[in-house]
This record gives structure tokens, sequence and C-alpha cells, in this order.
């Protein structure tokens, strides 16, 4: 089986990895490395910063196309859309040299829908041209129109432009991907065309998340005293991350426990006058080092307003770490029935802090919650990811199969 995955955004696949900035690319590089293994071949279409088309070939079985589209430094998500006409132009142009037949093709947020709608649409009467997007399994990662609305004139304006295009997508590709049934029921609600198309894939994690260092190791690495607590912040720059509350909550905790509680920072620049005391930013971290940063915390903050499912509790909890989430999210409702963490609800005045007190000051509690975090992760491996993925791209390549 031949597949073929479009993933335009504003990291080229094989970007070196960046930390939280580079999520979907390892998540999309643990799964076409997966579909590999198990005899099914990817060529996959990436963003390029050269003039040319560069191939590289990162495993066997899988071929990735660096297509140049007029990068433009440093890359947003408004360069991504300007530049993305001409990655679909360059897409069909190699498309129809290489002359490859696909059964089945992927695409991942929603620039890379776009993309493989105009790719397939346009490409000549031979290879990719066979597939409709009737094909195409396309997962959003994260909705739109579930977003907190941008406030800067020039976001507001492409988040328009996404909306639509995410609610055209929904009702032209086969199918739609969610990472957990919360997701796909959230999100029908606003785009009611995912429903009778949607199929459930949730992540994997590697073994390097699954086999992390010791909290004592990892804290050695770190440079972390001894007597601190530690508190870690891992997310990108978004309004729907919430930092501004978990900043507030801290402030509030410091001011009871004092020096010894510290939070970390990870993902994202923030100047260090505008971080409250006690507050460390690292920056961007390669993701090879965040099973060690998630051993080394005491506790990890997830105060996200929205996630379709939210990796880094799960990474966190696969470390024995325990989390603090909000309620109404996917794992606000998973930790209320397997444990691993506390779930606040986001409404209360004190939600956060509350539960941030109760892990710094209950070591008996931190050490149950880390135990269960563990055992809930251990059943999101890349071989259950990838297996899910094998079966939905099989049903988008046999016309007709039942959804």
């Amino acid at each position: 089986m031949n597949h073929l995955l479009v993933s335009y955004h504003t990291c080229p696949l094989e970007e070196p990895g960046v930390g939280l900035s580079g999520g979907m690319n390892v998540f999309l590089r643990g799964l076409v490395e997966g579909l590999a293994a198990g005899g099914i071949r990817t060529d996959v279409l990436t963003r390029g910063k050269g003039k040319g088309i560069e191939t590289t070939h990162p495993f066997p079985g899988v071929r990735i196309f660096h297509v140049p589209c007029g990068w433009r430094e440093p890359p947003t998500r408004e360069t991504a859309h300007d530049a993305l006409p001409r990655f679909i132009a360059e897409a069909r142009d190699l498309l129809a040299s290489t002359r490859t037949e696909y059964d089945a093709v992927s695409a991942h947020y929603w620039m890379s829908g776009v993309a493989a709608r105009g790719i397939l649409r346009g490409t000549p009467p031979r290879g990719a041209s066979r597939l409709a997007m009737s094909r195409v399994a396309f997962m959003y990662h994260t909705v739109e129109a579930r977003k907190v609305a941008p406030a800067d004139a020039a976001r507001r304006k492409l988040s328009v432009i996404r909306k639509r295009e995410e609610e055209r997508i929904s009702g032209e590709c086969g199918r739609v991907v969610f990472l957990s049934r919360h997701d796909f029921a959230r999100t029908r609600r606003v785009l009611p065309a995912v429903t009778g198309k949607s199929s459930i894939a949730p992540p994997g994690l590697g073994d390097a998340f699954l086999h992390p260092p010791s909290g004592a190791e990892a804290r050695r690495r770190a440079g972390i005293p001894a007597g601190a607590f530690l508190f870690l912040l891992a997310a990108r720059p978004d309004p729907d991350k919430n930092i501004d509350a978990a900043f507030e909550a801290f402030r509030a905790l410091r001011e009871e426990e004092g020096g010894r509680v510290r939070l970390l920072v990870a993902g994202q620049k923030i100047s260090q006058a505008a971080l409250p005391e006690g507050v460390a930013c690292a920056g961007a971290v390669p993701h090879a080092e965040m099973p060690s940063l998630f051993a080394a915390a005491d506790a990890v903050l997830h105060p996200s307003t929205y996630e379709s499912f939210g990796l880094v509790p799960l990474e966190a909890m696969a470390a024995g770490t325990p989390v603090i989430v909000p309620l109404g999210g996917y794992w606000g409702k998973r930790i209320r029935s397997v444990g691993g963490g506390v779930a606040y609800p986001p409404g209360a005045e004190y939600g956060l802090v509350d539960a941030m007190r109760a892990l710094c000051r209950d070591k008996a509690l931190r050490n149950r919650l880390g135990e269960e975090g563990k055992r809930a992760a251990a059943a999101f491996t890349r071989e259950k990811c990838t297996a899910s993925w094998a079966r939905l791209l099989s049903r988008c390549a046999r016309p007709g199969n039942p959804r």
C-alpha cells in the first residue's frame, strides 16, 4: 500500500527537534516510521526552505519531499498561508513527475487539508489524480471554532479563513480523525459534517517517555536544588494555554510557601522582566530532553482552556509526575476516573491554586497519583497508534468500504 502524507505547517517535517513547537512533527515522524515498518510505504510532502525539491529518506519505506514555497523567516501562520499556492503548484508538478500511484492520503492541520485538496484536484491524469477527497483522512489537531478568538487584526483575518476551510474540508474528506471521543463529541457541535465519517486514533508515546530517567537523576541533570518544589508548565505561546492563570495561582501559592516553590516554563521565550518572582523560562526545549524534564518536576501544570487531546499531561504521567488540569477537557474527565493528577473546576476563584497547594503539601498524594499516572499512560503506545492509522488508511483506500 502506498500512502501520501501532506504535512504543511510552520515547521518542515524534518526540522530538528525544537521542543513543543515541533510536537506535530514528532507525532508524524513516529507515525510514518511505524507505518513503514508495517509495510505501508509513505511519501511525505512538507515545506522546504531551498529553491528546489529536496528528497530525504529518514526510514526505509519513507520518502520526504521538501517542496519549495517561498519560505520566509521567521515562519508564522500568516506567511505559511501566503506561501500555500506555490506549495500546491510545486507539489502537483512533483507528483506528475514521480508517477507514483497512491492508495490513500492523510493530511494534518488545516492548511495541509487545503493543500491536499488543491494537489488532488490539479494533478495530471495519472498517479495521485486517481484519488478523490473521499480517500483523504484529515486530522485538525485543533479546531479554530473552538479556540479563543485572536486579539490582533491579522490573526482575526486568518481565523475567519481557517474556520471556513475547516468546515469545507469536513464535508469533502472521506474521514476525519480524532484523538479522543471527547474531542469528536465537542467538535461535532460546531462542525456537524464530521458525523458519520469519524475515526478515533489516540496518540502513542515513544520509549523515552514510557521509560524516563529516575526523578533523582533528572533533578540532578536539571540542577534543581534539594528541598525545592518544582512546578513545570510546558506550553507554546497561545491564548488557549491560559498561562496568565498559572502565573496568578503560582504567585498566590508562593506567598504561602515562600521561596521553596518554583515554576519552570518550557516551550517559549518570555522576558525575565515579565516573569513573576520564582519563575524561570527554559525557552524551546528539544523533544528528546522532555522526558527528563517531566521526571524532574514535582507536578506539571496544564491549565489550557482547549486541547484536542493534550500530550503534555500524558507525557508527564508517563514520567510518574502528577498533573493539574481543569475539568471539562479530555484529561479532566479521564483523571477523575483513572487518577494521575488533580482536576479542578476552572470557574472556581481558587480552583487552580487549591490544586497546586494540595500537591505541594502532600507527598503521599503525589506518590499515589504518580503511580496511577504511569499505569494510565502505559496504554498509549506507538504500536497501538500506528495500528489505528493503518486500519483507517486501509478503509480510505478501498472504495465503498463502510465508515
